[in-house]
């Protein structure tokens, strides 16, 4: 199999603009959901909430507890200049320090000072204590800096439209309770309580883990990367325990591989991955995959195209591109406020 590093395998289709969720589906669970059942590749066009119907006693979803932070700031310069940045993780040990991306990065300076000010119109200052490379910087903020932030939605939908109330609540997964993510962990925006519950009914189970999911996860590159994840002890019971596991959302997998790959099984585990799933990747934790769909040339197309190689090898991005192909003729909304795909072994 060719290097990841060195060879990028980039899947391109053509996402129309029309197709792009600006808002989620309301009630949540009323989404469209495309099952696909890779023994036969046979493919039903589903509503997100009887996806209870795939799941028997036993079976565990692995979910990602990381909760987004309100972390996106819009500031101007001494000059009135604008500014914005979005807060990424608080340097350790320090209370009042924040890595974050800036913009415009290139006119901004070490020492300056910045006027921010929060949807309600308050205003307080950060400074630029450091600027780094890649429109880095390091933050001296106020101990309640989240208080002045915004929802930092994806820039497909932040281009498009502002930042409304519901986001606070839509973007932001009824299993979130740990801080820390610059995005959603979109396939279980899906859930509603009441789904939840269906699904605990059915004698299914859920396992929290986390991933902290940062701002790469939009960008098309050659790998995604380094994410802070942890895996509990309560989880890996139930993990290990499980009937089948449907890791739900790629931010998951990566984790589940991860722990596989480090430990050879469920167990305990805790530090940073920048694990790059491509076809021709050996699974080893799911025999489900729940996914939203994906932005084109991004490394969350390649691994569902991994995912679907290991029944069909060499096909993967092909028959990758051409459930997307249905999806869209289908009239399926696309990206983090959009439908969902249910990949059954």
């Amino acid at each position: 199999m060719p290097d990841p590093e060195a060879v990028l395998n980039k899947i391109e289709y053509n996402l129309p603009e029309e197709k792009i969720a600006l808002f989620p589906a309301r009630p949540s669970d009323s989404s469209s959901l495309m099952v696909v059942h890779l023994e036969n590749f046979k493919v039903e066009h589903r509503v997100f909430n009887e996806i209870t119907d795939y799941f028997v006693p036993g079976d565990v979803l692995a979910v990602n507890n990381s909760r987004v932070i309100p972390g996106r700031l819009k500031g101007r310069r001494i000059t009135g200049g604008r500014v914005e940045f979005l807060l990424l993780e608080k340097k350790a040990g320090k209370e009042n320090l924040w890595r974050a991306l800036g913009r415009p990065a290139s006119r901004l300076k070490e020492g300056e000072e910045i006027s921010v000010k929060s949807p309600k119109n308050e205003e307080c200052f950060v400074k630029i204590r450091k600027k780094k490379r890649k429109g880095v910087f390091l933050l001296e903020t106020p101990g309640d800096i989240l208080k002045y932030g915004r929802v930092p939605l994806p820039p497909y939908i932040a281009s498009k439209r502002a930042n409304v109330d519901s986001d606070k609540r839509e973007y932001q997964s009824n299993f979130s309770e740990v801080a820390g993510s610059a995005a959603a962990s979109t396939s279980t925006l899906h859930f509603t309580p009441g789904l939840i519950e269906e699904i605990k009914k059915k004698g299914a189970g859920f396992a929290p883990v986390t991933l902290h999911i940062g701002p790469g996860t939009f960008r098309p590159q050659s790998r995604p990367g380094a994410e802070k994840f942890s895996i509990q002890k309560e989880s890996v019971e139930k993990l290990k325990k499980a009937r089948r596991v449907c890791a739900c959302g790629t931010t998951v997998m990566r984790t589940l591989e991860t722990v596989f790959k480090e430990k050879g099984g469920f167990e305990e585990l805790s530090g940073k991955t920048d694990l790059y799933i491509t076809p021709g990747f050996d699974f080893k934790s799911s025999e489900m995959f729940l996914t939203n769909f994906h932005l084109p040339g991004t490394s969350l197309l390649e691994m569902v195209a991994a995912y679907i190689e290991k029944d069909y090898p060499g096909e993967g991005s092909e028959r990758l591109l051409h459930l997307y192909s249905e999806a869209i003729e289908k009239d399926y909304r696309f990206l983090s406020y959009g439908d969902a795909m249910l990949l059954i072994s």
